[in-house]
């Protein structure tokens, strides 16, 4: 099977939000987190979609062969930090994020094991895999951490339930949950 989340380089279609790249962290020697580096390119020009202006897209499936995984150790790494601090195991929680702090992001360690930590790295870990920020960012009722850059934008707090699937079920309108 092709990997149809490949994106040619001369004229890309999957964007980033620009905050992807403002809320980075930086290394020490002042470049941006090797999470951003590897998954983010710089366009030649920017580009306006929907109102938004950026410069920069994905580029980590550079190839119509380009694995995709399902699930990356990284990431359970990570859900077992989220789980320590859900358990109040601070220790143990931090522990596991300055492993991916400083082995995926080549950033220093922190001190803080704190939920907005976690998420952070989770968002960068987990960049362009599947939609998790948004399921965390509900799941922790902050989506309002999501950016909104027009007064006309808003924050979706649950997916649509397509029509057919409701129809299927013999329903006339669904309720999204």
């Amino acid at each position: 099977d092709q990997n149809e989340l490949h994106d040619p380089g001369d004229s890309p279609d999957i964007l980033v939000h620009p905050s992807i790249v403002t809320d980075a962290d930086r290394r020490v020697n002042g470049q941006l987190d090797l999470r951003v580096q590897w998954k983010i390119r710089t366009l030649p020009a920017s580009r306006t979609v929907r109102n938004i202006t950026t410069n920069v897209a994905f580029a980590h499936y550079n190839s119509l062969d380009a694995p995709i995984p399902i699930i990356r150790n990284e990431e359970l790494i990570l859900l077992r930090a989220e789980a320590n601090l859900g358990l109040n195991n601070l220790v143990a929680a931090l522990e596991d994020i300055n492993f991916i702090r400083v082995n995926s992001g080549g950033l220093p360690p922190t001190s803080q094991a704190t939920l907005t930590e976690l998420l952070k790295q989770k968002r960068y870990s987990l960049l362009f895999e599947g939609g998790h920020r948004w399921i965390d960012l509900r799941r922790y009722n902050r989506l309002d951490d999501l950016p909104l850059d027009r007064s006309e934008h808003r924050r979706n707090a649950a997916f649509p339930i397509p029509e057919a699937e409701c129809l299927a079920r013999g329903l006339q309108t669904c309720a999204a949950s």
